[in-house]
């Protein structure tokens, strides 16, 4: 027995590896393996994932500006339709206003015509008569201050009617009666509409009223203060009262210029050389 351990012994240190060791390579190789680091997959850097997200966001929000800017323009383009369509009715309404105020002024020419022709005696009696008694009206009621420079006009013009009919000048004293009439009536006029609070329109002289203008003038293309100048009137420059709309005038000047003036700034011929 004790030979044959010695035998196997003896085969093992001749040629093959000693199980001893074998089983401490296995051992070493195990150790080995538990010890080496295990793979993980690669970290993201955390200042990318930053710059990512803030890329997003501004993408985003130029997205949102977008809509919003378009949003801007369509209002925008909506906002210009609409004042373009108020701009044509307006434009309209004011190409009538002035074929209405042409036809109306050729209507007051006839009349001052047929006016001249019925100047009898009897007739410029009734028609100064009729118009002192309207005069008195209007002088019995509060006036505004505005309307003192139009009454002081209107007075003018009565007392120039009777001075006429007092020469036998009926033809004079018709016309100045009627221009008196239209002032009167201007003044009662826009002291109901500053009473209903209305919409002022132009209103047409039944008789056009010759005047002069007190001090250097603009001529307005409209009857705002805000409205462009057609030209400067001088000093006594002579004009054609055929309209007015509130406290302006809308006169015609020797040079063939029509626009607005303020009723203030103007004064009846009547009894001026």
């Amino acid at each position: 027995m004790q030979s044959a351990k010695l035998h196997s012994l003896q085969e093992a240190r001749a040629g093959r590896v000693p199980w001893v060791v074998l089983l401490a390579l296995l051992g070493l190789n195990m150790t080995a393996c538990n010890t080496l680091p295990k793979s993980s997959p690669p970290e993201i850097p955390v200042d990318c994932c930053v710059k990512e997200q803030h890329e997003i966001e501004r993408l985003q929000k130029l997205l949102s500006e977008k809509d919003a800017q378009q949003d801007e323009i369509a209002r925008l383009q909506k906002l210009v339709a609409e004042k373009e369509a108020q701009l044509r009715t307006h434009q309209v309404r004011q190409q009538e206003e002035a074929r209405t105020l042409q036809r109306t002024i050729s209507q007051a020419a006839h009349a001052q015509v047929k006016l001249r022709r019925l100047a009898t005696r009897p007739a410029a009696a009734s028609t100064i008569a009729e118009v002192e008694v309207a005069m008195e009206n209007l002088n019995s009621s509060p006036s505004a201050e505005s309307e003192q420079v139009m009454q002081a006009q209107a007075q003018r013009l009565v007392d120039a009617a009777s001075a006429s009919y007092e020469k036998g000048n009926y033809v004079a004293a018709m016309d100045y009666a009627a221009h008196a009439r239209g002032l009167i009536d201007m003044i009662k006029h826009n002291r109901n509409f500053k009473l209903s609070g209305a919409r002022r329109a132009t209103t047409a002289f039944e008789v056009p009223i010759p005047l002069r203008m007190t001090a250097n003038s603009n001529l307005r293309q409209k009857p705002v203060i805000s409205a462009a100048v057609i030209d400067v009137l001088k000093k006594n420059s002579k004009v054609i009262a055929e309209a007015y709309r509130g406290d302006w005038l809308h006169v015609h000047t020797a040079d063939e210029q029509s626009g607005w003036v303020l009723n203030t700034l103007v004064e009846t011929q009547a009894g001026r050389p």
